[in-house]
């Protein structure tokens, strides 16, 4: 164990030391004496509690059970307090623990054994990886709460920590306020042995006796002759283990024995039978315990397993596919020549059922090799988007972003390089805002050519079945040329006026009420999920309500199954809110519940979920 910098450790220390793994120490918890333990790696059940910072997962000795113990609570085994803080008076179980550390020292084997399996060493993410899976959990969720909810169904009576019945003092779990994170949690109490007939009468609390000393070898004396003792009193695994975070929870029961003051420690003292800190609490072995988590959530084993994030294949367009309700619809094409800036996800769509409907198209993409299918289906290609505006009479824009749709106009062999855009129409459907659009507006006005924004809502999958809702805004004649494109690729067509950026402000708006609904949508099949309830069942329901909406309906069936392949990009939903703070911040209008939208959206992306579905907020959600 090394030193660090001077800092205090506690109100009568200066020295502040960094533990590791196996280092003995001293654990202070309220309501407890400080109490030997060991530092070790946490297991399954204390990685799903809130805790402190600066705080480590600590193994105590005798009761062997593990907790979080801030470091300030905290010091060395060995030390100039060792004598001091094993003379004091102490209960039976504390000299109990003194002998079980002492036979540590001597042969670590089996409680090194007993750790890792309680641990579980090989088979779970360590703590690092889960603070990375569950960075911005809400604080209020309770991961135990599908536990209860199982074994309460099987006829398992749960031990409620903190419940006003609870009569003795509730332990800590992980710093002396941990009993604020954890009201209302429970931690269920499981006994594979029949409950006694008869139970050992309690009297009450006695009152302090004189302090005894104990010195190492009386306390290995007393341990061996408790131990021996303890075959004798085994009574009901019900009652209250003693130490610091017994089976229950709970404190220790003084009782009182002759004249001289004890702590009760039903079942026996501790045996070293127990294989790990769940099992031991729960009086339940391994196999059991894993097999009743199996049997409770077979999804709440793999929480700590990150699902691999693979970025979705990029599906080459089909331009053979022909959508049923656009064969349907009578579309005459126009004759006049249209070109298209962009052949994204949302472009490429479109571009195909502009040429599979006669429309003359001329396309540009910064990726040049997305153009070859277009080339072969009967499109022209463009070197540059400035070829694009001298060959077409009317510019089609759809890029990812207000800044790419800037620089398109305004950059390099951009649009407004042509100088004299007389007779030229510049329809610009990329997702913008207001500002952006007014701009662009202005420098196509400047260079005499005529503007309509056309903002596009809809996903991937109505553009390839012509069912987008158009909300069109700019020059009224620039829209009725448009008609035709228009009728090919939209179920609806709404002209909003000619003030340029109210059809901005109308799609943002839309897209607004989407993201919460998705992020809402999310968090509940999370929890049904942690509930362990189906989740096919929940959609089917929910298809039965008021409420069902067949967008919500569909990105649901996406989250049970999984499947996130982009047909809205998460990272352009979290743009458009993006958009719509920023725009709401210069109203000083307040919309607290988009900002928290906003921020599960970035946390989505933060995890990698950046090019899939937006649906893919779940997998934030759920984890």
């Amino acid at each position: 164990m090394s030193k660090n910098k001077k800092l205090s450790l506690s109100s009568d220390s200066t020295e502040k030391f960094i533990y590791k793994p196996k280092d003995l120490i001293w654990a202070k918890m309220k309501g407890f004496t400080p109490w030997p333990g060991m530092i070790v790696e946490p297991p399954l059940d204390l990685l799903s509690q809130q805790r402190r910072a600066n705080t480590k997962c600590v193994f105590f000795f005798g009761s062997r059970n593990f907790a979080w113990i801030e470091e300030h609570n905290i010091k060395p085994f060995e030390g100039p307090w060792k004598d001091e803080l094993a003379k004091v008076s102490k209960p039976a179980a504390f000299r109990h623990a003194m002998a079980d550390i002492d036979k540590y020292v001597d042969n670590p084997t089996e409680i090194d054994g007993q750790i890792d399996v309680s641990c579980g060493m090989g088979n779970h993410a360590t703590e690092a990886d889960f603070d990375k899976i569950r960075d911005g959990l809400d604080s209020d969720e309770n991961p135990d709460a599908a536990a209860v909810a199982s074994d309460t169904n099987n006829g398992v009576v749960p031990h409620v920590v903190g419940s006003p019945d609870d009569e003795s003092e509730v332990p800590p779990l992980a710093s002396e306020n941990i009993a604020n994170a954890v009201a209302g949690a429970t931690s269920p109490v499981v006994s594979t042995t029949p409950t006694a007939k008869s139970q050992v009468k309690r009297t009450p609390k006695a009152k302090s006796s004189a302090a005894v000393a104990v010195s190492s070898k009386q306390a290995n004396k007393a341990a061996s002759a408790k131990s021996a003792a303890a075959q004798k009193r085994r009574v009901s695994s019900h009652l209250t283990p003693t130490g610091p975070l017994g089976s229950s929870g709970k404190r220790g029961r003084r009782v009182a024995s002759g004249d001289v003051d004890q702590y009760e420690s039903p079942g026996g003292d501790y045996d070293g039978a127990s294989s790990s800190s769940l099992a031991a609490r729960a009086r339940i072995d391994t196999e059991t315990f894993l097999g009743t988590l199996t049997k409770r959530a077979p999804n709440a084993i793999a929480l700590l397993d990150r699902p691999v994030v693979t970025r979705p294949e990029t599906k080459t367009i089909d331009m053979n596919s022909r959508s049923n309700t656009l064969a349907d619809r009578d579309i005459v094409a126009s004759d006049q020549i249209f070109g298209f800036l962009g052949l994204g996800m949302m472009g490429s769509t479109i571009v195909k059922d502009l040429i599979y409907t006669g429309h003359k198209v001329v396309v540009w993409n910064r990726t040049i090799d997305k153009c070859q299918p277009f080339v072969e289906a009967g499109a022209e290609v463009k070197d540059t988007p400035m070829d694009v505006v001298e060959a077409a009479d009317i510019i089609f824009c759809c890029v990812s972003d207000p800044k790419g749709a800037k620089d398109l106009v305004f950059g390099n062999c951009g649009v407004l390089q042509l100088k004299d855009l007389r007779n030229k129409a510049y329809v610009e459907m990329s997702t913008i805002d207001p500002d952006t659009s007014l701009d662009i507006g202005e420098g196509i006005k400047q260079c005499n050519g005529r503007y309509l924004e056309a903002q596009i809502h809809g996903s991937r999958q109505e553009a390839a079945e012509g069912m987008l809702i158009i909300l069109a805004g700019g020059d009224r004649s620039v829209f009725e040329e448009c008609h035709s494109c228009f009728k090919t690729i939209a179920k609806n067509t709404f002209f909003l006026g000619t003030d340029v950026g109210n059809a901005c402000k109308v799609n943002l708006i839309l897209q607004t009420i989407l993201g919460v609904s998705l992020v809402g949508l999310a968090e509940a099949l999370a929890l049904a999920d942690r509930f362990s309830i189906s989740l096919n069942d929940i959609i089917d329901i929910f298809d039965l309500t008021s409420m069902k909406s067949p967008l919500l309906l569909a990105k649901g069936k996406e989250m049970a199954k999984g499947d996130f392949n982009p047909q809205q990009p998460l990272s352009h939903m979290q743009r458009d809110l993006r958009l719509v703070l920023n725009m709401a911040e210069n109203l000083d209008q307040s919309m607290p519940v988009t900002s928290i939208t906003n921020e599960v959206f970035k946390h989505t992306k933060r995890l990698g979920y950046s090019e899939h579905d937006s649906s893919a907020v779940f997998v934030r959600s759920r984890f």
